[in-house]
Order: structure tokens, then sequence, then C-alpha cells
């Protein structure tokens, strides 16, 4: 559902993708939603992803498994991943891609503490209590100049 500052925008829904309802309950780590997103797109509608948006949602999946233990990729990440790659061959390597976003993680150099805070916003309610968690990265040098 929207929210109620979005509720103009309800029309303009033509799916939900949902990370949570696509586990299929193995051990295997969950997918992204860039990469679900992807998926969806290249089954309905491949002829939508230009390079400029494969570059944006590669970007997203690239970041997603290097936040993750040991850079895990999972199976469907890399499928999506080769897929946009043999598509647009002139994307940029991934480890220049993971190279920036790791450079720019830990720098939050015109960034307020809002925005970083709203960036990776969870909200989990139950109908009464209303709880938001937020991961924010930063050095410990970073921390200490708040």
């Amino acid at each position: 559902l929207l929210n109620s500052e979005d509720r103009s925008l309800e029309s303009a829904v033509v799916k939900v993708i949902s990370p949570d309802e696509q586990c299929d309950g193995s051990l295997e780590l969950q997918a992204s939603s860039s990469s679900l997103v992807v998926k969806e797109i290249l089954q309905e509608a491949p002829e939508l992803i230009t390079q400029q948006l494969a570059y944006l949602l590669r970007g997203s999946i690239l970041f997603k498994c290097m936040s993750l233990e040991a850079d895990r990729i999972t199976e469907q990440q890399e499928k999506v991943l080769s897929i946009l790659e043999e598509k647009f061959p002139d994307l940029p390597p991934r480890e220049q891609i993971i190279s920036v976003l790791q450079e720019t993680q830990f720098n939050p150099q015109g960034v307020s503490t809002e925005e970083v805070m709203l960036k990776d916003l969870k909200e989990i309610s139950d109908g009464e209590i209303k709880v938001a968690i937020s991961t924010v990265y930063m050095t410990l040098e970073v921390r200490g100049n708040l």
C-alpha cells in the first residue's frame, strides 16, 4: 500500500514486487529488489531496458552484493548481471563499479544525517507500534565529528 503522501501515484502502480514474497525458504540469500525488477522486466518487456537503466540497476545489484558478507552473489543475481552485461557490453567492469561504491559508501560529504538515515530506512508496524530501523555506514573518525 502506498502511504498517504504517495496516494496520487496509485493509478500508476502496475505491479508490486516484494523480495519477501519471492523467497522460497531455502538457505540461499534473499534476492535484491533490483534483481527481481530486472528479471520481471526481462520477462515482460525487455525492450524497456536501456543502457542507462541497465547501468543503474546493475549498480544497485552490485551494491547489495557488496554489502553482504564475503561479497556473495546469489545464482539469480549472477544470472541477471550476466544478461545485462551481454546485452550491454560497454558497461564498466564490475570491479570498477564496486570500487566506486566502496569509496563513496563511507564518504558522507554533501549528505545530511537525515538523508543517510532515510537511504536505507525499513519500517515495521503491528498496527499500534511503528518501529523504524536504518543502517548507517561510517568510519569511527566520521562518527566522532557528528
